[in-house]
């Protein structure tokens, strides 16, 4: 007798989701998913920053060439970046400004530099592909993007080297 009765207390089936938990379920989904879409927002910002970052390294080494009689760049390392100068027979490497380490490392913050590799500059300030300014003076662009995909770019103008 006390089965049937406790069946009785229970009528409906125990299967299925009670609103309580769908509520908690949907919940957590968006908890989630504000922290995604602010950390995507954070990586653009990150990436802007870096960008001009790069633009300021790229006028120091364009700054240093013109007042030298060395050739001055930046060199791409596939994961980071570092100021280079150039004499005519050897080359060094030299820290930048405001930097830790001689190689600026982009790994850890998820950047690349697409398909640049280095720019030097003359006395002139004209840019160069090459780290001993022979050549004619080359314009680059470089396409600076976060997760494959590029949002940002700098564009070193053939001849007068303006960066953009």
């Amino acid at each position: 007798m006390q089965q049937s009765r406790h069946k009785n207390l229970f009528p409906y089936s125990t299967d299925g989701f009670t609103v309580i938990e769908l509520i908690a379920v949907l919940v957590m989904i968006s908890v989630i998913s504000a922290i995604i879409l602010g950390r995507v927002g954070n990586i653009r910002a990150d990436l802007g920053a870096r960008t001009d970052t790069l633009k300021a390294h790229l006028r120091y080494a364009q700054s240093r060439a013109m007042d030298s009689d060395r050739i001055w760049g930046i060199r791409y390392t596939g994961t980071g970046y570092f100021l280079f100068s150039f004499d005519g027979s050897s080359e060094s490497v030299v820290r930048l400004p405001d930097e830790e380490n001689a190689i600026v490392d982009l790994s850890g913050v998820g950047v690349s530099l697409g398909a640049f590799h280095e720019v030097s500059f003359d006395s002139w300030g004209s840019p160069y592909a090459n780290a001993t300014g022979t050549g004619s003076s080359t314009g680059q662009t470089i396409v600076v993007s976060a997760g494959g995909d590029p949002l940002n770019s700098i564009a070193v103008t053939k001849n007068t080297g303006f960066i953009q």
